[in-house]
């Protein structure tokens, strides 16, 4: 039976093939999002829904990259902001580790009109390679929750085959929004609890062609949605979030690159939660 380092080190193998960039590498230090600026005449975010809600899922897709690509993104989004934790095990053991993440999670338009976008994994991945990210691992998941400026509440729509409909997503982003408007929140805190993160999981290995979700935390840290491959990569609803994070790290002010520690044997305890991932079965 192997060993979850092994399947670690398989997964970081694994995942620099997936989320290799293809174009420009990243600054030494990546905490802006390398995207054109936003053209004058773009679309704001309730306008762009308007035009892809009659669109197929593929091509629906293929027109939020385009847009994406195209700098059409809140101003606020392009900022990276930084996260912490502790490294518990090897050769960095009882090292502070740095990442940065979008402060939200990503959407079209300004900052003034803009809607979060979920995404199935092939236009995460395509995103991802485009622009030297990756996706955040289970555990940094919890210490963005855990760091986030503005904690949310999960707000649920009726499940149905709706729930992956840009009608959906429209109106679950006005829920959020009504939450954020009465907080402390302003454009560019870290924001978290309001969607389940697309993460990175050692359960891909097994299942390449699947989806990993978890989150939507709650006050006390707990996430409503346990660890989950059941959906397939083209699956995206109206509850799913994409918060990058940069492939370029910072380990007691060493810069490495985020592939790298997650192939290091230090990463089992950043790659899984002990006690959720690794049981038997899964």
């Amino acid at each position: 039976m192997i060993s979850r380092k092994a399947l670690v080190t398989v997964l970081a193998l694994h995942l620099a093939s997936v989320f290799a960039p293809k174009a420009a590498q990243s600054s030494p230090i990546q905490r802006l999002l390398g995207l054109p600026e936003r053209a004058q005449g773009a679309p704001g975010g309730s306008e762009f829904m308007k035009r892809i809600q009659k669109l197929p899922a593929a091509a629906r897709e293929r027109m939020i990259v385009k847009e994406v690509l195209s700098g059409n993104i809140p101003q606020f989004q392009r900022q990276l902001v930084p996260v912490e934790r502790k490294i518990t095990s090897g050769p960095y053991k009882g090292k502070l580790m740095r990442f940065w993440v979008l402060p939200d999670y990503l959407a079209i338009g300004s900052d003034k009109d803009f809607v979060r976008v979920p995404l199935n994994m092939n236009s995460i991945r395509t995103l991802a390679q485009k622009l030297n990210l990756s996706l955040p691992t289970q555990p940094m998941v919890d210490d963005i929750y855990a760091q986030a400026q503005v904690k949310l509440k999960p707000t649920t729509l009726p499940s149905g085959r709706e729930m992956s409909s840009v009608r959906y997503f429209f109106e679950h982003n006005s829920l959020v929004q009504n939450q954020l408007e009465r907080s402390s929140w302003k454009p560019g805190m870290l924001v978290a609890g309001h969607k389940k993160d697309v993460v990175q999981s050692l359960r891909l290995i097994k299942k390449p062609q699947a989806v990993a979700i978890y989150g939507w935390h709650v006050n006390r840290g707990k996430p409503i949605q346990p660890l989950s491959t059941v959906h397939g990569a083209e699956y995206a609803d109206y509850s799913h979030g994409v918060r990058y994070v940069s492939n370029v790290v910072e380990i007691n002010n060493l810069v490495v690159d985020l592939r790298n520690v997650l192939s290091q044997k230090l990463s089992t305890t950043l790659a899984t939660n002990p006690g959720v991932e690794a049981k038997p079965g899964i």
